[in-house]
C-alpha cells in the first residue's frame, strides 16, 4: 500500500494565532483541523478541535496541548478517521 509522506500536511500559514493543520487520509480526503475557543454556554470545554473536511464536520473537546506537532497518523486517530 503506497504510504503519503507527512511532509503533505502543513501548517496553515495564512492563520499566524490559530493552530491550524490540513492533513490527508487514506481516501485521499484532506481535512482542516484547527483549535478554536468555545466560549458557548454548551460547549463542553473552553477550547476544541474542529476536523474539517468538504463533506463533514467533527468537534474534538478532549485533545493532547501539543497536537499540532503529532503525527498525521495520530492526529487523524483522535477522531478515527482512517488515517494515510
Amino acid at each position: 500500500m503506497y504510504q503519503m509522506p507527512d511532509r503533505r500536511d502543513r501548517l496553515d500559514s495564512e492563520v499566524s494565532d490559530a493552530k491550524t493543520r490540513v492533513v490527508i487520509d487514506r481516501e485521499g480526503t484532506e481535512w482542516q483541523v484547527r483549535e478554536v475557543q468555545t466560549p458557548q454556554p454548551w460547549a463542553q470545554a473552553t477550547r476544541c478541535l474542529i476536523f474539517s473536511s468538504s463533506a463533514v464536520v467533527r468537534r474534538l473537546w478532549n485533545f493532547p496541548d501539543g497536537w499540532a506537532r503529532l503525527a498525521s497518523r495520530e492526529l487523524l486517530g483522535l477522531i478515527e478517521v482512517p488515517p494515510e
